[in-house]
């Protein structure tokens, strides 16, 4: 059981990221590029005097939009859920600095800190690929064994 609920916690964290933030954030993005139209995450990393404004912006949002999905489908989670815990840390410190609740943002990031030092499970692409390269990797070592 604790199997399927690591798969449906990560696919559905990494679902609601990737479309509730990094998708929207994208879309406000691009339309800022455009036609100009104000993209409120770029005033908020400009009032937060990150370095850069429009690239941070872009940064966070890649990251949710690239990382988010990949953790969805457990590809190289550890490092794509590490990749989302500093962006979403980012978004905590946003929303205190802006007078907003951030209890989701906070939610979010404890959900994909347990997907950092969980990895991606056994219903994962990880597990797939990299479960094939360590058999592959033992029965080399059992060969070498054998001849020696």
């Amino acid at each position: 059981m604790a199997t399927w609920g690591h798969l449906i916690l990560r696919a559905s964290i990494g679902a609601m990221i990737f479309y509730i933030h990094g998708w929207h954030k994208l879309e406000g993005g691009l339309a800022y590029l455009q036609h100009g139209t104000p993209w409120t995450l770029l005033k908020e990393v400009a009032e937060m005097h990150f370095p850069a404004p429009l690239a941070s912006a872009f940064a966070a949002t890649a990251v949710q939009f690239i990382c988010a999905p990949l953790v969805a489908l457990g590809l190289f989670t550890r490092l794509n859920a590490s990749l989302l815990v500093a962006t979403l840390s980012v978004a905590i410190l946003q929303n205190v600095l802006a007078g907003r609740d951030p209890q989701l943002a906070i939610l979010y990031v404890l959900a994909v800190l347990s997907l950092a030092l969980l990895g991606g499970g056994r219903f994962s692409l990880d597990a797939r690929f990299f479960s094939c390269q360590r058999a592959a990797t033992s029965a080399s070592a059992a060969n070498s064994l054998k001849t020696a």
